[in-house]
């Protein structure tokens, strides 16, 4: 019996839905969010830039990479620190860093609408809740769907989120060393699997993307 109030799998390689539950109905999606954070940053940036920490992103607080406010990483470094910790420090540097986080934010709504994603909106680059439900970031089941099959087409993305364990190496005058381990654990959870993302949050409760190899088959779920 599945359980989740609404879901979607769809085999990647001819876009076939194979099973779907309340396909087009908006909820908070946590940190889900972050597919989109990744995605306008690897288009828009050069990895090797460096971000300076600002203290307002390591006060966002819950799931974190351990930035400091002072510490330079780069793109590469902040992109990972987000997606397998799924740290929410890391998603506030590179929006503040990357054109400062009004537009930031806006650039990922931009892209929605280019993706067709017109069930999709983000107040935030993290997906944690706003103080009221309709502030908070959303999407649907299709949509999510769609903006993950897109984001896998990017080589870098699909790295990083197949990544089991990265260690980030001491940098002098930059910044402390990181270990970072996918809270997805990636086959431990299920054979085959490559990502991609999960999230929690009290309005959202537990989210999941996932994207796994099995059998022949490339399902999105």
């Amino acid at each position: 019996e599945i359980t989740a109030k609404g879901y979607a799998v769809m085999e990647r390689s001819s876009s076939t839905l194979l099973l779907a539950k309340d396909l087009t109905v908006k909820r908070p999606i946590a940190s889900l969010t972050k597919i989109m954070t990744a995605i306008v940053t690897l288009e828009n940036n050069s990895t090797n830039k460096e971000i300076t920490v600002t203290d307002a992103a390591v006060k966002v607080g819950e799931a974190v990479m351990g930035l400091t406010a002072g510490e330079q990483l780069s793109i590469t470094d902040l992109l990972y620190g987000m997606m397998l910790p799924s740290g929410n420090d890391a998603a506030e540097t590179l929006a503040e860093g990357l054109g400062g986080r009004n537009i930031f934010i806006k650039k990922m709504n931009v892209k929605a609408k280019y993706l067709g994603l017109f069930d999709t909106f983000f107040f935030n680059p993290t997906g944690l809740d706003e103080e009221k439900l309709k502030d908070t970031s959303f999407s649907t089941p299709l949509d999510l769907l769609a903006l993950t099959n897109y984001a896998l087409t990017n080589s870098k993305f699909a790295t990083i989120v197949s990544t089991y364990y990265k260690e980030i190496p001491y940098a002098e005058g930059k910044h402390k060393a990181f270990y970072l381990y996918n809270i997805l654990q990636l086959d431990r959870a299920y054979p085959g699997i490559k990502g991609v993302k999960p999230g929690v949050t009290q309005f959202a409760g537990e989210t999941l993307v996932s994207f796994a190899e099995n059998g022949g088959k490339h399902l999105i779920v």
